[in-house]
């Protein structure tokens, strides 16, 4: 399918669903363009990202976390703003900030397999219904990194496009005080951040950028 075609199909989706098109929005790359993290990349920055939310209930834990992820080398995959919140007390801004990382956490447990299928962006996730998926705490996440698999292309694509015309769709209502879509912002807010940075729109997770 073509980057056009898959334009086509989301906005024939979003029309059926009542959802406001701008139809002058670019395109997302071709199938045979995209460059995509790997499994294992995939795999470990969702392990960040539940150690994070860990400590958010469990500050007191922070250095324990710490030297676990030294020991397991996953030290390396904290971005630079993360390993501040590891460091010092965080706020109640970043708190709420990376409780709503669940939302990405949930995406890219999507893009490896693990989750079948993301419903509409209507109600918040709840981690518990899927926290199984993960390895428990402080175990050693080898099999968990090491049998992570890629959706294929157009499946990624297919969601990545779908988010994006969403988003805008979103910020569009928001931005010209429009009536407000049946859509949660924060989540495609998250989704749309956890595919950009799977399709390399940015190189490190704290630059990430969701254009609409």
């Amino acid at each position: 399918m073509t980057a056009l075609d898959r334009k086509f199909k989301t906005e024939k989706l979003l029309k059926s669903l009542g959802v406001p098109i701008l139809e002058q929005l670019p395109l997302i790359d071709e199938e045979h363009e995209v460059k995509l993290r790997t499994a294992q990349e995939v795999a470990r920055r969702i392990l960040i990202l539940d150690y994070l939310n860990y400590v958010v209930d469990e500050p007191d834990s922070k250095q324990e976390v710490i030297d676990f992820l030294k020991e397991q080398n996953l030290h390396k995959s904290i971005s630079d703003k993360e390993k501040q919140f590891f460091k010092y007390e965080l706020t109640e801004q970043d708190r709420i900030n990376i409780s709503w990382q669940s939302e990405a956490m949930l995406t890219l447990l999507w893009a490896i397999g693990k989750v079948d299928k993301l419903e509409m962006p209507v109600e918040e996730t709840q981690v518990s219904e899927w926290l199984s998926l993960l390895p428990d705490l402080m175990t050693d996440p080898k099999e968990f990194i090491d049998a992570a698999l890629l959706r294929p292309i157009p499946e990624i694509l297919d969601l990545l496009d779908l988010t994006y015309r969403m988003h805008w769709a979103v910020r569009n209502a928001e931005l010209n005080n429009l009536d407000a879509l049946n859509f949660d912002a924060g989540i495609i807010q998250e989704r749309h951040y956890a595919l950009n940075w799977l399709t390399y729109y940015n190189d490190d997770w704290d630059d990430v950028v969701t254009d609409t």
